[in-house]
């Protein structure tokens, strides 16, 4: 028996769930937590903002595919964690966000940073709660751990009173559970299975798009084994990127929309039909299409287009069953379909090879994104934070793994790079670090870079810099012209100096042949690195390329 203060049974709770870190900002309601922390051998990871925190624990769950943990404090430190929580809601990532109150016996007596917390979290989480007396600290934090980690993965937010950390009790009145997560993989039933294979044989282009829940379900060698066997080309997005590799026969990026707007057979695996895949109606997709989608949210099947059949279960697990039951000789059949594919991502990719190899300046945005693809190994985790500097990123740069790419998700939320950067050095010190950022996202949250200097993580920057908010900027003059465009210019700001000035090195880059140099360079450093690049504001616009998410 030992007595224990509630700040520690918080954090005990929080080793026994596997969690090596929590990311936050200081705050006196928190104390407790971080003391318990010190104790336990958790590292208090401090950031110079709650949203970076926020952003940083949803990155580390993303990578440890387990929950991640951000420790505010009550009022502003909750409510500017809010915008890192509704990203992570959208990415389906399990954040873990406590934050702190006022003590019980102040509610409603206008305590210091007192505010209605749990309702305001209630919306953009799987579960929202608060803790009523010191004991069941543990019962509630795994209560919340099991809800975020269980079916599809997502966001909860537990509210700690200050009072309650700072009470001591007996550990023996406060026992932590065991065995409170049970993510049971869920099969498809035999004639599910059988009505996609039949769908499949009789398919003449069929077309996959791999996203988010190939990755969370850690499917990737099961998505390889079915399509090898099957044939069918395959489109990944959001965490899904890197699933297959990009040199996999049957790994395809640029023909997605002539492949969409063609395909007989669509099968959706972990992703819902969203804005990125033109809520699966035409003209996106094929007006008469057969539609399949595997998800293991049943709630995303049917929702924006209907189905011909829809599977609620592990994607991994169901991949396997149809492989299985696979014909003999699928991949053949569809040979001829998949050349039409890669002859139109031939061409997508040849269309874009003058702006690739531009020795113009100032720089083209497809340009630094060559010189980027030539640095990265399957060794690099590659962070995008931006608008069209990340855009044409994706298009160029090469993945070999699972979770290469990281990205803020659906939720297209700018600011989260160097919080995902942090992280994913803090899990996998012997990996670079490549965050690509655009001027705009990175000013957002770029002071998180003393954050990396301090605990000695070093990491790139590349900042694109066009002097603007390009992917608002570029329709906003095509729309209304160059006089009405208002609010999307920024300085063409020297953020190299902004980094020197925090501790770590910088370089401005203006001339295209010394951006491989200075990559080489930094990413080969053990220190924190900028490398500003001077970006041409138009180039992106001589591609034939405005891009507006709405």
């Amino acid at each position: 028996m030992a007595d224990l203060t509630g700040g520690h049974l918080a954090a005990r709770t929080l080793k026994q769930a596997g969690v090596g870190h929590v990311f936050t900002l200081c705050g006196g309601h928190i104390l407790p937590i971080y003391d318990g922390c010190v104790t336990e051998g958790i590292r208090v990871v401090d950031m110079r903002h709650e949203q970076a925190a926020a952003h940083a624990a949803d990155s580390y769950a993303r990578l440890t595919r387990n929950i991640g943990v951000a420790v505010v404090t009550a009022g502003p430190g909750v409510t500017d964690a809010v915008t890192g929580v509704a990203n992570a809601y959208s990415a389906r990532s399990p954040l873990l966000l406590i934050g702190g109150a006022a003590p019980l016996g102040l509610r409603g007596l206008g305590a210091l940073q007192e505010t209605e917390q749990v309702a305001l979290l209630r919306p953009v989480t799987k579960g929202s709660w608060t803790v009523p007396e010191t004991r069941q600290i543990p019962e509630v934090l795994t209560t919340a751990i099991r809800t975020a980690l269980t079916g599809r993965p997502g966001p909860v937010f537990v509210e700690l009173p200050v009072d309650l950390l700072m009470t001591m009790m007996e550990d023996r009145l406060a026992p932590i559970p065991t065995g409170y997560v049970h993510r049971e993989r869920q099969a498809a039933e035999p004639d599910s299975i059988q009505r996609l294979v039949d769908l499949l044989a009789r398919a003449a282009r069929p077309v996959v798009i791999a996203g988010s829940g190939v990755y969370w379900d850690d499917a990737a060698k099961d998505l390889a084994a079915f399509t090898e066997r099957g044939g069918v080309p395959v489109f990944m997005n959001g965490a899904g990127r890197g699933c297959l590799p990009s040199d996999h026969p049957q790994a395809f990026s640029q023909a997605r929309g002539f492949a969409l707007g063609q395909a007989d057979l669509v099968l959706v695996l972990g992703t819902p039909l969203d804005f990125r895949l033109g809520y699966g109606r035409p003209p996106s997709f094929a007006e008469e299409a057969t539609v399949v989608m595997v998800d293991s949210d049943p709630v995303e099947l049917g929702r924006n287009r209907p189905l011909a059949l829809g599977l609620s279960g592990h994607i991994g697990l169901i991949l396997r069953q149809v492989a299985d039951a696979l014909p003999a000789g699928l991949s053949g059949r569809v040979e001829s379909w998949r050349q039409v594919v890669r002859r139109k991502e031939s061409d997508s990719q040849a269309r874009l090879t003058a702006e690739r190899q531009s020795d113009s300046v100032p720089i083209s945005h497809y340009r630094m994104a060559h010189e980027i693809a030539a640095v990265v190994d399957a060794g690099t985790t590659v962070v995008g934070d931006g608008g069209d500097v990340v855009g044409c990123a994706s298009k160029v740069v090469a993945l070999k793994r699972p979770g290469q790419w990281l990205d803020p998700g659906p939720f297209g939320c700018l600011g989260v790079g160097p919080s995902f950067a942090i992280a994913a050095k803090l899990l996998h010190p012997d990996q670079r670090v490549l965050l690509i950022a655009g001027d705009g996202a990175f000013g957002l949250n770029g002071m998180e870079m003393e954050t990396a200097v301090r605990f000695g993580l070093p990491m790139t920057v590349i900042v694109g810099n066009d002097g603007g908010w390009g992917q608002i900027r570029n329709p906003q003059l095509s729309f209304f012209g160059e006089e009405r465009a208002v609010g999307t210019s920024l300085p063409f700001t020297r953020y190299d100096r902004m980094v020197e000035a925090l501790g770590g090195r910088g370089v401005q880059v203006t001339d295209p042949k010394d951006l491989r140099p200075a990559l080489e360079r930094a990413l080969g450093s053990s220190e924190v690195w900028c490398i500003n690049v001077v970006l041409d504001p138009g180039a992106y616009r001589r591609t034939g390329q405005v891009s507006m998410a709405i």
